[in-house]
């Protein structure tokens, strides 16, 4: 690992460590063994987040740290590390962007693609609360943990922007929630006929 990789996957841990007020267990380098390989499977990020009266979420998230857009292929070997190890979400955070191919793959396999920066990119919806204001555009953002969302359920191709961990988090917890909902739905009309 270069030292590159290695600060910012320290500074992904930093960051989602900040989460810890709202009752998220986040680890680093953390071992798990492979249900299915059993093979010691390293993660450079992942956090528990308990949902839904007790449910008890796995995040599992892979930094990339490149001077290129992330490619499909990395894509799917993270995904085969979500399989195996049985996480419930995952999420690729990268500083540069990802390639066609990996966005398709991600969105297929549900895996959430994050990419950490302060430029707004082409196409993104914003996030906006409904407040009170004089008016004036609001302020621009200058907190460290800000950038562009694409989860595997969207479908706008500039995908959306978040300000703060507490929006990610939001956007990762639906997503989780509304795949496990498209999951139970066609499940039912398999077992029902379409009914």
């Amino acid at each position: 690992m270069t030292e590159a990789s290695d600060n910012y996957e320290r500074f992904t841990h930093r960051v989602i460590d900040s989460l810890v007020d709202y009752g998220v267990e986040v680890h680093r380098q953390k071992t798990y063994t492979g249900r299915l390989s059993q093979r010691d499977i390293k993660v450079d990020v992942s956090f528990n987040y308990t949902i839904a009266e007790g449910a008890n979420v796995l995040f599992l998230v892979e930094c990339k740290c490149y001077s290129h857009r992330v490619p499909v292929d990395d894509v799917e070997a993270f995904h085969s590390k979500l399989d195996d190890i049985g996480a419930h979400k995952g999420i690729m955070v990268t500083t540069v962007g990802f390639q066609d191919g990996a966005v398709k793959t991600a969105q297929g396999r549900g895996i959430a693609l994050a990419l950490l920066t302060t430029e707004p990119q082409k196409g993104e919806l914003t996030y906006i609360t409904n407040a009170a204001n004089d008016g004036n555009e609001p302020q621009k953002n200058t907190a460290f943990w800000q950038g562009n969302y694409r989860g595997p359920l969207d479908n706008y191709d500039g995908g959306y922007r978040f300000d703060s961990m507490a929006q990610f988090l939001g956007m990762l917890c639906y997503d989780a929630l509304e795949e496990q909902r498209q999951r139970q739905i066609a499940a039912f009309e398999r077992e029902h006929g379409g009914r």
